[in-house]
């Protein structure tokens, strides 16, 4: 592909991830191409997934029609079949948000179709385990009341299929294009890392986002952890029902921060010489773990409380980015001190112990 046309599908991507994902924006916008475009056509076609599965009223048949689709990205004819799909969906998303990327999905689509043979593998990877995952909670939450994953098997499983499958699609981008720039990276970074960094990174937005997602029929904490505080989906709804839950979100804290402290060795593993790449690592876990924190003080099952980084904060971390880009002593220091901090707020509020 030129650099003229790879600039030009650069600019169309940012256009339109700005407004779906403000944090992931900064973090690929400082990528060099071809990162920075794959990256988020990847992060614009996973969310219209997620968006088909949250289309309140819509059949299962139909969104599992769509996700296997999705899945055969890649086979001629199924990038028009997906997108016809899509547009005859019976009853489009309620967010308006989710509603505006699905009404851009043709031009994702038609710069996914632009892109080199070369690279449409890890964009298959990618889907195929997405949709795999959207297709379990499809599943799982058939709309009306909240209903909740059986087991914590089920919940890391498509932790692992969503947020698992994005974290090795990045890490091969990645790997691609320090190969490309010095030549001699084998098979950098770790994938099951990258896959379990993923996995913490999806985990820390579902807890975010557990008020918004129960009122969608969706509770991603499983039905086994609730039963121990005898727990029904249908009555987190109430949000003075938060302290009976919060041993059961800890727990779930504790399960992202054990994979997020792989982060360490991840990004001393960036050359010191790529300094975008380490940045949009670094920026993530960050934001992750200040997430996090605010997530054991707030209310989860409270519309009006969700843990979010502030604006202030976000820009805050990107001043202060320098120093980390060539000290990995400086990266570990900020993240064990982010880490001590949500350890104390967890237990700080009484929890003993990660065991439920």
């Amino acid at each position: 592909m030129e650099k003229r046309e790879r600039a030009h599908l650069s600019g169309e991507i940012k256009t339109v991830l700005k407004k779906v994902s403000r944090t992931l924006y900064l973090s690929l916008n400082i990528l060099p191409e071809p990162v920075r475009t794959s990256m988020g056509m990847g992060y614009l076609l996973c969310r219209a997934l997620e968006a088909v599965a949250a289309a309140p009223g819509a059949p299962a048949a139909e969104k599992l029609g769509i996700l296997a689709l999705a899945r055969g990205l890649d086979k001629p004819g199924n990038s028009d079949a997906l997108l016809g799909r899509i547009r005859a969906l019976s009853a489009p998303p309620a967010s308006q948000g989710e509603l505006e990327l699905l009404l851009k999905l043709g031009k994702v689509l038609s710069i996914y179709t632009s892109l080199p043979a070369e690279e449409r593998p890890f964009f298959s990877r990618l889907l195929r385990g997405f949709s795999s995952g959207i297709e379990l909670e499809v599943r799982a939450f058939p709309g009306g009341e909240p209903a909740a994953f059986g087991t914590a098997q089920e919940l890391e499983r498509y932790c692992a299929y969503t947020g698992g499958a994005s974290g090795i699609f990045w890490t091969s981008l990645y790997r691609e294009a320090m190969r490309r720039s010095s030549g001699g990276v084998s098979s950098f970074p770790s994938e099951k890392d990258a896959e379990l960094i993923g996995s913490a990174l999806r985990m820390t937005n579902l807890l975010a986002d557990t008020a918004a997602a129960l009122r969608l029929g969706r509770c991603y904490l499983p039905q086994e952890d609730l039963d121990t505080r005898n727990l029904r989906p249908a009555d987190l709804l109430l949000p003075s029902n938060m302290e009976r839950l919060r041993e059961v979100t800890f727990k779930w804290m504790y399960w992202a921060l054990d994979r997020l402290d792989l982060c360490e060795a991840f990004v001393a593993a960036i050359p010191k010489t790529e300094l975008s790449l380490r940045a949009a690592a670094i920026w993530p876990v960050y934001w992750a773990m200040d997430t996090l924190e605010k997530a054991a003080h707030s209310n989860l099952l409270d519309p009006e409380d969700r843990p979010g980084v502030r604006r202030g904060r976000i820009y805050s971390t990107i001043a202060a980015t320098p120093p980390l880009l060539l000290s990995n002593t400086a990266f570990a220091r900020g993240y064990r001190f982010r880490r001590e901090t949500l350890i104390g707020s967890i237990t700080g509020g009484n929890y003993e112990g990660r065991a439920i």
